[in-house]
């Protein structure tokens, strides 16, 4: 370790519990442990409890190797099953859990029902980091981060979660909505040196105000980006709406600036990363239209016979661990005795046994680390019973079904059930997701954003293009770092990309990076960067970080693609092709049905919970026609 790594505190012992390389597996090897024992700061947590757990999370070693090995052509033998279940459900994230909750609801309420996921942890993409410091618990959201606008759900979707005890109308009970703006603490740019030719936190306001003079741009580039920034020019003029509606569906968003706004390289790096946080592409794979009508500048000027969509006024409803808390209100719901409270107040500070999830006696069992490997109609008869077969622990078991809901990822379909018709196999290897990386960092203090007064910063050239305060929510008991002088944790995120390439190429480059890249290089990055952004307000990254936890998501947002144009569903309704590739993939098969966001090509919580009810009442329709 060199003198540099050593000021940036790589030496430092924090909370990074499972210090693993993310290193490439090679394929058929034995599966990692679910720790590693070479790093001095290992615990091995008792019980076990892994929303603990730091280090590399989300798509954490362990949880991927034997689907790889599977998609890889590795096979396992099928023992004869070993145990039969009313319903077997793959996948224990938000759509797994909700169709076992809306099955025992709305079809039989003493299911024996067993809900399968190769994580080591239930929520699937809703994932929750906890870290204890000096005794004081912090949580922090490693995915699925909040109710989006609850308003627009389905009724399907408002009931679940009001049937959980969710009630977004007590908002301002928990939402501390003004603690950073009291304060005067805003947005803010960080220019890095390596992109733009130094270091330079840029206070952003109308036009950037004064601040702007001292950034490291040339002059041409900061009058193009007050100018596209004021957004006043119609930079198509004398077209016609339908030249117009033409230039931005055969553009893309960066592309349109340069041809048509003349933005040049300096302000189309700095907007390259914008896109990043919502759709996990950048500007160069954005289309026009859609960064038109998501409101980014360029389009102020132009008549296209309709305003942009306006951002919706709706609340957005957030725990501490993102929608980590509807998983685990649900679970508490399936699972007697699994968690203490009954509100969604002493959810969030409820502590889980994880060891009261997989028991004989009760009717709904979750069962972590154990990936399904194959899925077939016993003897190829679709009115048979489904034999599930799953490797856990590197070793291979199967049970039956009478029914079976699969709300896992649709690619991996075709490699493990030999029961799908070849059109509808076609349909799910047309499902591509997005990578991601949510992470967390607990610093000791936030003495130094409040003496720079920023509370979210935008670093186009950086690792980490957003950095930001974790949700400051209070619930129950409890408590967000209100003082400056507490610790708290900041979250980063990281879209690892492709420029260039077409975007389903770019989702899966930068799935490779991922599973290639090892957590020491995720650590350097969130050293480096916070130490040069922050240290001008006392920030050291050797003395003030505390813990880290790294939420790797290979396969993040859910799309489907069309298979000769390449194009991406960025939503089921900007989608203009004739065929929709998601609802071919999600068509029941035998005692099989489908859930899960890839079946909505829409990654969003209530999709999942849409999907799990559409999947549960197909079933019960095929049992109403089976009866009649």
């Amino acid at each position: 370790m060199g003198s540099r790594d050593k000021r940036l505190g790589m030496d430092q012992a924090i909370s990074r519990r499972d210090f693993l390389n993310g290193v490439s597996v090679a394929i058929g090897a034995s599966l990692l442990p679910a720790c590693g024992s070479g790093d001095p700061d290992v615990e091995i947590a008792a019980p076990y409890y892994p929303p603990a757990k730091t280090g590399l999370r989300g798509s954490h070693p362990g949880s991927f190797e034997a689907a790889h090995a599977t998609v890889q052509g590795q096979r396992w033998e099928r023992p004869r099953a070993a145990d039969r279940y009313d319903l077997v459900i793959v996948g224990a994230g938000i759509s797994g859990l909700a169709a076992a909750y809306i099955y025992r609801r709305d079809v039989d309420p003493g299911a024996r029902i067993l809900v399968l996921d190769n994580h080591d942890d239930f929520g699937g993409h809703a994932k929750r980091n906890e870290f204890t410091l000096d005794g004081r618990t912090y949580i922090g959201y490693g995915g699925t981060m909040l109710i989006e606008a609850p308003g627009t759900y389905s009724e399907v979707s408002k009931q679940v979660l009001r049937e959980l005890g969710i009630d977004v109308g007590r908002y301002a009970e928990f939402h501390h909505d003004e603690l950073f703006a009291s304060r005067g603490m805003g947005t803010a740019t960080f220019l890095d040196r390596e992109t733009f030719g130094a270091d330079y936190l840029l206070a952003d306001g109308d036009g950037f105000g004064a601040a702007i003079e001292g950034a490291p741009l040339s002059p041409g580039a900061r009058e193009q980006l007050e100018r596209l920034l004021a957004d006043e020019e119609d930079y198509l003029p004398g077209m016609s709406m339908d030249e117009r509606r033409a230039v931005l569906e055969t553009h893309s968003w960066r592309d349109y600036l340069a041809t048509y706004a003349g933005i040049g390289d300096e302000v189309l790096a700095y907007l390259q990363k914008q896109p990043h946080g919502y759709w996990a592409i950048g500007a160069d794979a954005l289309p026009a239209w859609m960064a038109w009508q998501d409101g980014r500048p360029g389009f102020a000027g132009m008549d296209l016979g309709h305003a942009a969509e306006a951002g919706s006024e709706e609340i957005n409803f957030r725990f501490p661990d993102g929608n980590a808390s509807i998983a685990r209100l649900l679970v508490r719901k399936l699972v007697p005795g699994v968690a203490p409270g009954v509100s969604m107040e002493d959810i969030v500070s409820a502590r889980f046994d994880y060891s009261a999830l997989d028991r004989e006696q009760i009717p709904t069992r979750i069962r972590l680390n154990s990936t399904v490997v194959d899925l077939r109609h016993r003897d190829g008869d679709l009115g048979a019973d489904v034999d599930v077969t799953y490797v856990n622990g590197n070793e291979a078991h199967t049970v039956s079904a009478g029914r079976v809901i699969w709300a896992g990822y649709h690619a991996m379909l075709p490699h493990v059930c030999p029961d799908l018709p070849a059109g509808q196999a076609a349909a799910c290897r047309a499902s591509v997701r997005a990578p991601l990386v949510y992470t967390n960092v607990l610093i000791r203090n936030w003495r130094s954003l409040d003496a720079l007064g920023v509370q979210r910063v935008y670093c186009p050239g950086s690792f980490f293009p957003t950095v930001m305060f974790g949700h400051p929510v209070s619930f129950g008991d409890y408590r967000y770092s209100l003082s400056p002088d507490e610790p708290v944790i900041l979250h980063l995120q990281h879209v690892p990309l492709a420029p260039g390439l077409p975007a389903p190429e770019q989702f899966r480059a930068g799935r490779r990076f991922l599973l290639e890249t090892p957590f020491e290089t995720f650590e350097r990055n969130i050293r480096d960067q916070l130490g040069r952004m922050l240290g001008p307000g006392g920030f050291d990254p050797a003395r003030d970080i505390a813990g880290i936890a790294v939420n790797r998501w290979p396969h993040g947002y859910a799309y489907s693609c069309d298979a000769e144009t390449g194009d991406v569903a960025w939503g089921p309704d900007l989608w203009h092709h004739d065929q929709r590739p998601w609802e071919e993939a999600r068509r029941r098969v035998g005692n099989m049905v489908f859930a899960g966001t890839d079946a909505a090509s829409n990654a969003m919580t209530e999709s999942a919970i849409d999907e799990a009810h559409r999947a549960v009442h197909s079933l019960l329709k095929q049992a109403s026609t089976a009866a009649g």
